[in-house]
């Protein structure tokens, strides 16, 4: 016979899969498939386990004695059962004194170890609420980021709000214009000695009229759409002074 593998505990070298993984065997599709899903029981650590167990299995069904009942307060029992091991360590300790041979030993450290276990069982029943109240700090530290962030967003854009209004404050309102035909009252200076409205260059507007015949109709829409395009021009001109000055102020305050 030949003699028995020993199996590790440890997983194998992960430089073993690596090298199975290469750019040609991915190509070719020859790199391992994942492992399939685990469906009845796996093994781990040399041990057998089934996947719909409990994640704490009770005692029995591990084939230990259960020492406290079903309900109980598991504050209160992990004092008692502290309590049986110091007790029992000092039985242990008279024994090792009196009759280091006796069986009496052997009952002694089993007793003991059978404490250890239901000590160790009760504190593995904390883990469910261990993980919640993790789970739930995790969440407060998240949302308290979170909020520090947007609290510091909306000081920043306060900020930014209050400084453009005080940019915009401080603009003259006589800003220098570009120089150009005039073309937002007509095209054309008036002699006329009255006064002038919407114009602050000193010209007439322009006076809409009903046209008398085609010509005049014709030559009054053609007015027209030259009138809309220069208006167009001189306000975007303006825009464009504006936001000259408001770069210039910027740069100033920075």
């Amino acid at each position: 016979m030949g003699e028995p593998q020993q199996v590790s505990a440890l997983p194998p070298p992960p430089t073993q899969y690596i090298k199975e993984y290469t750019d040609e065997n991915i190509r070719k599709g020859l790199a391992p498939k994942p492992p399939p899903p685990i469906r009845d029981h796996y093994m781990m650590f040399g041990n057998q386990f089934q996947c719909d167990d409990l994640i704490i299995r009770p005692l029995e069904s591990q084939g230990i004695e259960r020492l406290h009942p079903m309900q109980f307060d598991h504050k209160r029992e992990l004092k008692k059962l502290n309590m049986s091991i110091l007790v029992n360590f000092l039985d242990l300790l008279d024994i090792l004194i009196k009759s280091p041979g006796s069986i009496k030993r052997e009952e002694k450290l089993e007793d003991i170890k059978l404490l250890f276990v239901h000590m160790h069982h009760l504190i593995n029943e904390y883990r469910p609420h261990q993980a919640r109240e993790t789970l739930r700090v995790m969440m407060e530290v998240q949302k308290r980021q979170r909020l520090e962030t947007a609290e510091r967003f909306q000081k920043h854009l306060e900020r930014v709000v209050e400084m453009i209004q005080g940019c915009l404050a401080s603009l003259p309102d006589d800003l220098p214009q570009s120089e150009g035909p005039d073309v937002a009252c007509g095209g054309t200076k008036s002699s006329s000695a009255g006064p002038s409205f919407g114009c602050s260059s000193g010209q007439a507007p322009m006076l809409k009229s009903e046209p008398t015949d085609l010509e005049e109709a014709g030559s009054s829409c053609m007015a027209a759409g030259v009138l809309d395009k220069n208006t167009a021009s001189l306000k975007r001109e303006k825009t464009w002074d504006k936001d000259a000055a408001m770069c210039n102020i910027i740069d100033e305050i920075a």
